[in-house]
């Protein structure tokens, strides 16, 4: 298939590259088969590649400390990225966690080693959890599901699966609006309310809120009682005020929408969509600048539609940035910060000494938190001058400044206020902790207004609004689209972002060069003629990995491994509905290496047995 598809593609070139990829690690298995000579080799080698995967989990384990501790989990979405990108790192250690539960559920030994396995266990599913992939999650349970069945240990899964019925039941989503008054640099909560969605931000006007709550659009508030709701195309993120009666909200796939008020109802007027994928926007006299990390800044007129859009895009993929009279301010991940003029003529290009988490600039001073805590920085003569750093100050990740004050919280739940104007020196006005990592801070007239969201990580599952679910969602909807125009052979074994580009809605940012799922990337790259070939060589190694753990039960070390062996191909293929990891090179090796030491230990444990039985018929 995947010949046939690489002769007729339009990309042979590319095709034949991956072909040839795919084809060089199947030799994985014939090779194993035939360099172990018995099954004590077989057993070292075992032995070895599970103690390098323990090893590696428990140096990803101390990150993952580090990461939990300076409330990473909440900002990122994901664990750290060390040896591999967090969601490869997850289904890598799927095939840790299966082999040690197979070996604590099937094997019969002693204690201490039934201790050690337990322990093997308990770290590797640690990891797993710290990856903070569901993909991984959802195959390592599979797995698990798999090797109870096969051992009929309904004492077990009966009420391991009550049990997570019950976790999901119990699991909650928060959202939920905070108002402190400001009495003596002391807060006071004032008013407290919840939303049905995940609310972003708050704009306040005369004596409303508008709250931006994503999938329930934006809602207006006076007080805590719902004045209006007004659903948008797409979720929203953020919501602005423009001049006379005019708004703008951000929508979660990226798109703007002006938006014209009338009474309490607010009209689409306007719709804007950046090139690329956009990470932070501002609205400047009268200008919406919108940057993109993948093809810069563009700055959109925003009194009149008909003017062309202006675009920089030489920014070293910047990510975040700040604007006013004098300077224009980026920050590209992870150390450096880009400063040009307001005649976007580059003035400082500034590398920190370590990783930068969060910036924030005013008035010429910026701020950087990192690893060392808080800097103050001023830029003079086209440098960078540190005039002052507090190290007890950090993850500071959220800023507002109003009404000549300067607020910032942290992820520890620390909310700051600094003196203003800011000189030499970062002098602390006020500092409450509120218990939270708010995700947005408004101030106005003695009043600090924050929002917090805290979305289940099991419930995100079935969250169709998540971004990198919706993202799966369009990606599958252009990948069907895209096999439905070669149906037969597919378009050939090639990166397939220039292709989704055609087929994608031109708000759609985020671009891939696979679809997320293995069975529709190959639907679309194969064609039916590939898919079948595919869906066959899943069966038969299923059939085989099957066939040869009843062939083996009961056989010490043999039968463990051939169980464990079956349940991690089992979660490989659950794991590749949500994730292209047929295509992972680091994966499938572990797929055709596992497949080929079980079939190893299955022909030598035969051998043995005819060995056996031979020396028993001479002794009759």
């Amino acid at each position: 298939a995947e010949i046939i598809s690489t002769i007729f593609s339009n990309s042979p070139g590319n095709s034949f590259y991956n072909l040839l990829k795919h084809a060089l690690l199947i030799p994985i298995v014939f090779t194993t088969v035939s360099v172990i000579p018995n099954i004590e080799r077989a057993k070292t080698f075992f032995k070895f590649y599970l103690g390098a995967a323990l090893f590696t989990v428990i140096i990803y384990l101390v990150y993952a400390y580090k990461y939990y501790i300076f409330n990473l989990y909440s900002v990122e979405q994901s664990g750290p990225s060390l040896f591999q990108y967090p969601i490869t790192a997850s289904e890598i250690t799927i095939f840790t966690v299966l082999f040690f539960f197979a070996f604590l559920v099937n094997e019969k030994g002693s204690f201490k080693n039934r201790i050690l396995l337990f322990l093997g266990f308990s770290v590797s599913l640690l990891a797993l959890f710290s990856t903070y992939k569901r993909t991984g999650w959802m195959g390592a349970a599979f797995g698990i599901l798999i090797i109870l069945i096969l051992k009929k240990q309904w004492k077990i899964l009966i009420p391991l699966v009550v049990l997570v019925l019950v976790v999901l039941f119990l699991q909650n989503n928060i959202s939920e609006v905070s108002v402190y008054d400001i009495t003596n640099n002391e807060l006071n909560k004032s008013l407290e309310f919840k939303t049905d969605g995940r609310v972003n931000n708050i704009l306040l006007e005369d004596n409303l809120f508008y709250v931006s709550d994503f999938e329930k659009g934006i809602k207006i508030y006076q007080g805590s009682s719902l004045i209006n709701s007004i659903i948008l195309p797409s979720p929203v993120v953020s919501f602005n005020k423009l001049i006379n009666n005019k708004y703008l909200a951000q929508l979660v796939d990226t798109r703007f929408v002006v938006l014209n008020k009338e009474a309490n109802n607010l009209e689409e007027e306007r719709e804007i969509a950046s090139p690329g994928f956009t990470t932070d926007y501002k609205i400047y006299k009268n200008d919406l600048y919108v940057l993109d990390s993948d093809s810069g800044l563009t700055i959109f007129n925003l009194a009149d539609s008909l003017l062309a859009p202006k675009r920089f895009n030489k920014l070293e993929q910047a990510i975040k940035f700040y604007i006013d009279s004098n300077y224009v301010v980026f920050f590209s991940p992870p150390k450096k910060i880009l400063v040009y003029n307001n005649l976007f003529e580059r003035v400082v290009d500034y590398e920190n000494q370590s990783n930068i988490d969060f910036i924030f600039y005013l008035d010429g001073k910026i701020f950087i938190s990192d690893k060392n805590g808080l800097g103050l920085f001023t830029i003079n003569n086209k440098k960078f001058i540190e005039t002052d750093r507090k190290s007890e100050l950090r993850s500071l990740n959220n800023w507002t400044f109003s009404q000549n004050h300067l607020f910032a919280s942290s992820l520890g739940g620390y909310l700051y206020e600094f003196n203003y104007p800011v000189g030499d020196k970062l002098e602390i006005k006020m500092q409450n902790q509120i218990g939270y990592g708010a995700k947005s801070l408004v101030y106005s007239n003695n009043k600090i207004y924050t929002t917090f969201i805290k979305r289940s990580r099991l419930l995100s599952i079935f969250d169709p609004y998540l971004p990198s679910n919706s993202v799966r969602f369009k990606l599958w909807e252009a990948g069907w689209k895209i096999f439905l125009n070669n149906p037969i052979i597919g378009v050939g074994d090639i990166d397939l972002q220039n292709l989704y580009k055609e087929y994608k809605n031109y708000y759609d940012k985020e671009i891939q060069g696979h679809m997320h799922n293995n069975f529709i990337h190959v639907l679309v790259t194969l064609g039916l003629f590939g898919f079948i070939a595919v869906v066959y060589l899943f069966y038969k190694v299923f059939i085989i990995q099957l066939k040869i753990y009843k062939e083996t039960l009961g056989q010490k070390f043999v039968s463990s491994y051939s169980l464990g062996a079956l349940a991690s191909f089992c979660a490989f293929v659950v794991a590749g509905l949500t994730e292209m990891n047929f295509g992972d090179h680091e994966i499938i090796t572990l797929v055709w290496f596992t497949l080929g030491l079980n079939i190893a230990l299955f022909k030598l444990s035969n051998k043995n047995k005819e060995i056996y039985t031979e020396q028993i018929h001479d002794h009759i």
